[in-house]
Parts: structure tokens; sequence; C-alpha cells
């Protein structure tokens, strides 16, 4: 160990906590083999939905043509009709990049918005402002030790300072976080006098709130850490204090009896006491395991690691390339730290007296004997800075005795050549959007899927306004005055032709003489008397023709008037039948027309995680799997971009709710899809051999037809499903996280215990301060 350099361990360090410096865009070049996974989704609607899709492989049918997802849905007479919808995919063979799940939410589905939101004010009410006001004591202790008068703390706060710069956070401008935490806070500010600054002063001020809940938790981890490596403004360290009292003299310090002063001790030590001990056994394992570190360390060989061309005095990528590989291809390299750490640790411990032995006798206790009686450990904590105990949960027991060592040489120029990076590296921050992230949990699918299932057609009452129908009543109306007048009008015309054919028999064969006869006999006044037969029958031709004659006149009338009425119902009837067709065009695009709500951006799905070991499935219970809206490619309707933004609908925004397809990176099945698998299935609900699942409905694993019934006008559109499979030989990970320990991956508070951080640097400078003092390195008893 004694031959790595300063910038050696800095890097080390670095490596150790884990933050990305050039060495990942190193190991990231390395060429990865395997299959391909698919890495993005991507949804085009239209005409243009190809074009669209420029640079993404379109799901094509085994004709070549592209499949369209929304195949024969569109609505009846005033809808929008069909709308094609494809799906384009890109490809990686990085399986950390790999989507490893798709699911569809509809618009009226089981998600709660509103309950997100819940979730996230309750988690900031009820652990975060509580965590910040008590770890703000390990800040302030920070920010004294800055200018501190005692060289050792100040040389402490300045190498956290240094470290802590190499943090930034975007929301100020990039700025580094060990500066940032000198000034202010917005939190300790307040909003209203943080509010009143310009953007320029309030780069100066960070927000500790966003801070702790939305950046990266493993950076936040650190972060912690290191603050509480800063902390303790004592010109003596927590372990001399610890060193010069045992239990009965810390009872003592309390002005009551001795069993009151045992339950205040209590009060005031057993929670951190607790905490303590819950990484014991660990640390007493390594010190009771210091000779056997201290025979190997000496038999191994870590100083002849010399990747080619690294030459004596590398420049600093080369010497970040160099560690890259040693830590790939020689692990003893970092075992050699560990086992150096275990041996300068029990060495350092065993030379501290404490009551009738060493402060090793007392780290190697029993963790059962302490579990019965914590009281032991409350003089170490009692021992602790406040600061120092706010943040001991963040840094390991390992780490709480090494820098417990004021002999320890910090220096902040170790952190030079470290490249920086954001607190909110990898994070998407838009899952704390308001409004943009929604909870999902069977219970809830359950209750809106049966929602939906219990709601009657329409029929056409519902459809139609009241003044759409009273023009149709009235249309209807005018229709059978129309076809009455026409009746009449009708048989009007035939009586006449009749009458007129009966007028011309009598009137055939009379001479002009008799005509004339006739006329003038039924003009005169005939008053009684016998008629001869000649005149009787002079007479009734006379009144015979004069009678069909009247009747005549009275059937042109008749039917003359029966035609201007079938004239003006006719006319009405095609005005009102035109008014009630359009009224009822626009009661039927109001029909169709659906007033969407917004597409979460992001689906929170409280759920089993299923993943594969040695093709035997598994399930992980009680995950909070976190999935993202696929987006368009090429929405183009103002109104749908105002609403759905880019947040794709496998209904082509033409359909009765909008269906949106969300892509899981990493946290549902944890194993990737894999892009050659994706396969089409139209007009059929057989499962192609070979698959179990597909693009799913949110709560079941069966695939989902696109076409569903309950989202599609269409009742009758031919189903489709997509199917795939995932990669049962991919290695199986734990779910990634994203966001601070207290999103905890979307969700869950995270389970923090004290990690290892820092021990690096720690355990290669208490190394050399041991060589001065003339301990042989690696030969604590033999």
């Amino acid at each position: 160990m004694k031959y790595f350099s300063r910038t050696v361990i800095a890097i080390l360090l670095v490596l150790t906590l884990g933050i990305q410096i050039p060495v990942r865009a190193y190991a990231q070049g390395q060429a990865a083999s395997g299959p391909d996974y698919i890495s993005e989704v991507k949804i085009a609607m239209g005409s243009g939905a190809e074009d669209a899709l420029s640079g993404y492989t379109i799901l094509k049918d085994e004709k070549g043509n592209a499949i369209d997802l929304n195949t024969g849905a569109g609505g009846g007479w005033g809808s929008q009709g069909d709308r094609k919808v494809i799906l384009g995919y890109k490809t990686t063979k990085e399986q950390s990049k790999a989507i490893t799940d798709l699911a569809v939410m509809n618009m009226k589905g089981g998600y709660d918005v509103q309950e997100y939101e819940a979730l996230i004010r309750q988690r900031m009410d009820s652990q975060v402002i509580p965590f910040i006001r008590k770890f703000q004591t390990t800040i302030n202790e920070y920010r004294e030790n800055i200018t501190s008068d005692d060289d050792v703390n100040r040389a402490r706060a300045e190498y956290t300072r240094a470290a802590l710069n190499k943090f930034t956070d975007d929301d100020c401008g990039g700025a580094g976080l060990g500066d940032l935490l000198l000034n202010e806070t917005k939190f300790e500010m307040g909003d209203a006098a943080y509010d009143a600054l310009s953007d320029a002063e309030k780069n100066k001020h960070c927000d500790i709130v966003t801070l702790f809940m939305q950046a990266d938790g493993q950076i936040m981890l650190m972060i912690y850490d290191l603050l509480t490596r800063a902390a303790d403004t004592n010109e003596d360290s927590w372990m001399e204090r610890f060193s010069g009292i045992t239990y009965d003299e810390l009872l003592d310090s309390y002005d009551m009896s001795p069993a009151d002063a045992k339950i205040q001790a209590a009060k005031d030590f057993e929670d951190d006491a607790r905490i303590v001990l819950q990484n014991w056994d660990q640390f007493r394992e390594m010190l009771t395991g210091a000779d056997e570190a201290a025979a190997k360390l000496e038999k191994m060989n870590v100083t002849d690691y010399n990747p080619a061309g690294l030459g004596k005095n590398p420049d600093t990528q080369a010497l970040i390339n160099a560690i890259t590989d040693m830590l790939n291809a020689r692990a003893e390299q970092t075992e050699a730290v560990e086992l150096a750490a275990a041996v300068v640790v029990a060495d350092y411990l065993e030379n501290i007296p404490y009551g009738d032995g060493t402060m090793y006798d007392f780290f190697t206790k029993s963790s059962t004997d302490l579990e019965k009686d914590p009281g032991q450990l409350y003089p170490l904590v009692a021992s602790l800075s406040e600061g120092q105990r706010a943040g001991m949960e963040f840094i390991s027991l390992r780490e709480m005795v090494m820098i417990s060592n004021r002999d320890t040489e910090y220096s902040a120029e170790e952190f030079a050549g470290i490249s920086t990076v954001s607190v909110f590296e990898g994070v998407d921050r838009g899952i704390y959007e308001k409004g943009g992230v929604a909870l999902t949990w069977d219970a809830r699918r359950t209750e809106a899927l049966e929602a939906e299932k219990n709601a009657a057609d329409k029929g056409i009452f519902e459809i139609l306004s009241a003044k759409t129908l009273v023009m149709w009543c009235l249309t209807g109306v005018a229709s059978l005055g129309f076809i009455a007048s026409a009746s009449v009008a009708g048989t009007r015309g035939v009586q006449l032709l009749i009458q007129n054919h009966k007028l011309k028999s009598i009137t055939d064969g009379m001479s002009n003489s008799q005509m004339k006869m006739n006329e003038l006999l039924v003009l005169d006044d005939v008053d009684g008397g016998e008629l001869t037969g000649s005149e009787s029958a002079f007479f009734k031709d006379a009144f015979d023709k004069n009678a069909t004659t009247q009747t005549i006149k009275n059937l042109a009338a008749s039917g003359k008037t029966a035609a201007w009425m079938s004239a003006g119902f006719a006319a009405a009837m095609v005005i009102l039948a035109g008014v009630s067709v359009y009224l009822t065009w626009e009661d039927m695009k109001d029909f169709y027309k659906v007033d969407f709500s917004p597409i979460p951006h992001y689906m929170v799905d409280e759920t089993a995680i299923t993943y594969y070991v040695n093709n035997v499935k598994m399930v992980k219970e009680n995950h909070a799997a976190y999935y993202k809206a696929v987006t368009c490619a090429n929405r183009t309707d103002q109104k749908n971009i105002e609403i759905l933004g880019d947040c794709a609908d496998l209904n082509g925004d033409v359909g009765q709710q909008w269906l949106a397809l969300n892509a899981c990176w990493d946290n549902k099945a944890c194993q990737p899809i894999l892009a050659d698998s994706l396969k089409v299935v139209v007009d059929s609900t057989e499962i192609p051999a070979g698959y179990e699942t597909g693009i799913h409905m949110f709560g079941s694993e069966t695939a989902f037809n696109l076409n569903n019934k309950l989202y599609d006008w269409n009742q009758s559109a031919k189903s489709v499903f997509v199917y795939f499979k995932i990669d049962e030989n991919a290695p199986v990970k734990e779910a990634g996280t994203s966001g601070s320990a207290f999103s905890g991956g979307w969700i869950a508070l995270a389970a923090v215990l004290g990690i290892e951080l820092g021990a690096v640097i720690t355990a290669v400078s208490m190394t050399a301060v041991r060589k001065k003092k003339g301990v042989p390195y690696g030969n604590r008893r033999l």
C-alpha cells in the first residue's frame, strides 16, 4: 500500500464512492456483446407516421409493411375516423439501458395523480424536513470548522469542501456543494427572503429540501458521509472524549437520582446506540480478523501491476485508465485496501486504553451482550458531537473510528484532478413534476374496470340533444303533411280523369243544338207538369252534363289546394330535414369528441417483480415499479398537444379514451426485452408458440388487445396484440434507483445503514501515520 500515490488514492476513493468520473466513460467505451435489447420506443400517427420515425426500427408484418396498431378502430358518422398508429424502437446491447417491460394504461383506468402527490408531501413532511432540521447541526459544524483556529479541524473541513465541490447543483448554476453549503440554504432563509433575491443571488443558496429529495440517492449518501466526517468543532476527538468517560461517570453527570439518571440516559442515547449496533458485528469481524488480514497482506504482491505503456510519470487520464484496468483485472488491489484498513484500525484501537483494557477489547465485545445492556454504548454516543450524532447513520463504525485519529493527514489537493458530477446525475426529475406522476395499484384498477364494464351503451336519445330531437319531430310532422296533401292531390287527379271521361261520354253524340237545348232546359224554370219521354231524356242529359262539369270544377279546386299544400309541406320537410341532419351531425361530432385528460408522464405501479434464475420464474413482492410514458413523434392537433403533450396515445387521439403506452427500465421484470422477439398478432387471440406475455395492461401479465372495445368506437375492430420475450439468461440485477434516499426509487424510504465510504484514503493516511511512529506496516503482533 505504501506504493500508492496520493492521486491513485484519491481516484480509488472516488471509485469507492461511485462517483461518475471519466473512468466511467472509459469503461462504457468497451464493446458490448450479446443480444439486442430494446432501449427506446416511439409512436407515430397518421399518414406521415413512417417518416416521423426515421432512425427507428419500425414494427412491420411478414410482408414488410408497417403494422397499424389502431387498425379499423375508428367511429361512424361524425367521428374522426381511423388514424394509423405505428411503433418504432431503438436497440442496445447494454442491459443497463434496456427496457424491461411495456404496459398500457387507459384514460379512465385505475391510477391516481393526487395520491402520488399526497405521498410526496407526506414524505417531505414526515421524513425530509425532520431530517434536514436534525442534519442542520452537521452542516453548521462543517461551516464552523472551515474558519476554525484548530488546524486539524480546518484541514478536515477543507478536505470535505474539496470533495463536496466535486458534486454540483444544477439549480444553482452548477456550483459545487462544498461552497454552497457554507451559505444559508433556502430552508434556513425562508421562502420570502429567498424569493426576494435576484437569480444570481439565488445561485449562492441551494434549495436543500429539493436537493435532499431529488438528488441521486447514492450521491446523497456520500454527501451525508462527507459532511459527517467534517463535523465536530472540538479540539479533541470523540475517541479521546470517549476514552475518558465510563457509563457510571456519564450517569453522575446528571443532577438526579441514579434511577432517574438511567431513565434519562436511555432517553438521550439509546436510539443512537441502536444505530451503532447495526453494523457492530461487521466491524467486530474486521477487528478480530486483523491478524489474518496482516498475514494475507504480507503475502500479497500489490506493487507489480504496471499496465503496458503507463510509464513512470503517467498523466491523469492514463492513470485513471490504468486504475480502471486494475479494478477490472486485479481485484486483489482493492482487497489490499480493505486488509490494510483492518490492520491499521485494529492497531490504532489496541493502543488506546479504556477501562481495564483497550478500545480494541471494547469494540470486540459481543453484540448480544450489548443488545442486553446497550448502556455500555451510551458513553460512546455521548462523546460524539451533535453534528456527528445527526449523521452517524450514514457513516460506518469503521469510518467513525478512523476519522477520530487527529494525526490523519488531509490534503484537499488530492481532488484537484477529479472531474465534477451533478448531484442529479442519472435522475429523471420529472418524477417530481406536479400533476405528472400517478400511482396505480390492484384495488384502484379493479374499481375502475368494473365502472367501465357497468357503463351502459348510450342510446339515440342520450346521444342527440333535445333541440335535435324536436327538429326531427317537426321534420316528421312536415313529412306526414306532405304525404297527406300529396295523397289528396293524387286522389283528386284520378277523380278528375274519371269525371272528364264521364263528361266526354255524355257529350259524345249530342249535336250542338241538343247541347244548347239541354243548357236552355236546365236554365229555364220548369214548374210541374208531366214530361214526355223525349223531354225527360233531354233533362237527364242536361243535368248529368252540368253536374259532372260542376264536379270537375270542384275536384280541380280541391286538387289545386292539395297540390299547394303538398309543395309547402315538401319545402318545410326539406328545410327541417336539412336542419335536423346538421344538428345531428353536430351532436354526433360532440358524441365522438372526447375531452382528454392529461396523460401522466410517469406511472408508479405497486406490484411484484418477475425475473428468472436458471430459467426458474422468481417473484419479488411489494415493489414499486417505475414506468415512463412513451412519446409520440408527430402529434399535430394543437388542442391535443396542449393537453396530451408528447405522450403517445395508441388510439391515435380518435378513440373513446386515450390508451397510453409506458416503458420500464430495470424495475419491473429486471431482465430486458429481446428486440427480435417483438411479434404482432392481428384478428386472433391465439398466443404464439414460445410466448407468454407482451404489451399488457397494468396489473396483468397477459398481452392486451390494443383494439379493446372499451376504448375504441368500432366495437367489431380486429384485435391487435403485441407479444415479446425477455432474456431469461441475462444477469439478474436489483432494480435501479434514481432519486434520493428519501424517494428511494420513487416510493419507499431507502434503508440507510452505515456505508463504507472514504475508507481508502483514511486507511492509507493512518498507515502513513503509524509508520512515522515506528509501527511496522502489516506487523501488528508478529
